[in-house]
């Protein structure tokens, strides 16, 4: 998938918003249905009382009367990855859909690209937690983003399968239909994923569906879907991963920071980071958590307002430079030497090492042959704006670039 160490596209046009006075009504019953599904358990019926049942009902249909964005499949703010919430699961299901989405341990996301270079494509995605995935991926089509050669399901199906409705779109625009071509289960512990045992090219219809969106927000956070075998889905937009790392070192959570970290680091955009150009320039740090044996000026700095490490650029080819800003004039600098050693690896040579008051430069004593001296950095993920890395001694690093120099 990667080498890094381990630890949207619009669409061609935009749905538009009916605005009427249902819109503080909508944001009302979204907040009914959250609230009531607060004791449900495995994303189903059960754990809700009849007045909860009663209430939740009712607000479904409040929100699918009022429809939300108009032409949903048409609007950017369908695209993303969702968390599902809840979902009915009737007698027409499938046993796998009874299976997965009934375990209150897996999270199960949905993915929905409606361009790009592949065309549109929806995903399917159960996580197990620590160990892995299950990612199901299928071709979809739209009223605004038709596949030449593409054929929608046609009639309810075999019922092993869960017996699929044959109704028609309401509206155009409403309906995804889409058609599943493969899936794999991705086991961390597995330099390979496991194809799953489905073959989908002899299963011909089986293998299609259809998804309605009968409510979209306004943000485009908040969903309801059903699908073909009569399936109500409640969804919630799961923000970026790096909107959600950012927003846990905002919050203080540093065990949501270090659980997000590793999920980017499973899916590190540069294949050979410590080589990668992306690396250089002036990086600030944002979060750290320090290993019990890191060196004392590095446990009391890490927190400092104003923490930068700057690789090549203006520290120079193969240097590397801490800089610390501790008051106006006053700043504590390491520098060194450095270059990759594989390719998710830096190894660091700290050579100098100063207080600067104003224009006084004071040096301190260190040996350079001290244990530790050379270090390493292992990339865990790099991309243009973000970096996460980790220190010889065990520390974690979380670092955003600095575009404007200071």
């Amino acid at each position: 998938m990667q080498t890094c160490a381990a630890l949207t596209v619009s669409a061609p046009r935009s749905g538009t918003l009916r605005l009427s006075s249902r819109s503080t009504k909508s944001r009302n019953a979204e907040q009914v249905i959250l609230e009531c599904l607060q004791g449900v358990k495995g994303r189903g019926k059960s754990g809700m009382t009849p007045e909860l049942l009663e209430k939740f009902d009712a607000a479904v249909l409040e929100l699918e009367r009022a429809g939300g964005i108009q032409a949903p499949t048409a609007s950017p703010q369908l695209e993303g990855r969702w968390k599902l919430l809840f979902t009915t699961r009737p007698g027409t299901a499938s046993p796998i859909q009874r299976t997965f989405t009934g375990v209150e341990s897996f999270v199960v996301y949905q993915e929905i690209l409606l361009s790009g270079e592949q065309g549109a494509r929806v995903y399917n995605i159960v996580k197990f937690g620590r160990l892995g995935e299950l990612k199901a991926e299928a071709e979809a089509i739209t009223d605004s983003q038709p596949m030449e050669g593409f054929t929608p399901r046609k009639g309810p199906g075999i019922a092993l399968f869960g017996k699929s409705s044959v109704n028609t779109p309401a509206a155009p625009d409403l309906r995804i239909d889409f058609q599943f071509d493969r899936a794999a289960f991705d086991f961390k512990l597995l330099p390979f994923k496991v194809p799953y045992p489905v073959p989908f090219k002899l299963l011909g219809d089986e293998t299609k569906g259809w998804l309605d969106i009968t409510y979209l927000s306004a943000d485009g956070t908040f969903r309801l879907s059903r699908g073909n075998k009569g399936t109500l889905f409640v969804l919630t937009k799961d923000p970026p991963a790096k909107q959600r790392l950012l927003s846990a070192i905002a919050n203080g959570d540093d065990e949501a920071v270090l659980a997000i970290a590793e999920e980017l680091a499973a899916d590190c955009p540069e294949s050979k980071p410590a080589t990668s150009g992306a690396a250089e320039g002036k990086w600030r740090l944002r979060w750290s958590a320090q290993a019990e044996d890191a060196n004392f000026l590095q446990k009391k700095l890490s927190g400092q307002l104003r923490n930068y490490q700057i690789i090549g650029g203006s520290a120079g080819r193969g240097r590397l430079e801490n800089l610390v800003e501790l008051g106006v004039g006053i700043r504590v600098r390491a520098l060194a030497a450095c270059e990759p050693s594989t390719s998710a690896r830096t190894s660091v040579y700290i050579d100098e090492l100063r207080l600067e008051v104003g224009g006084l430069r004071l040096p301190f004593p260190i040996k350079l042959d001290r244990p530790g001296n050379p270090g390493y950095v292992d990339w865990l993920y790099l991309d243009e704006d973000l970096r996460i890395t980790r220190g010889n001694k065990g520390s974690i690093f979380v670092h955003t670039r600095e575009r404007d120099e200071q």
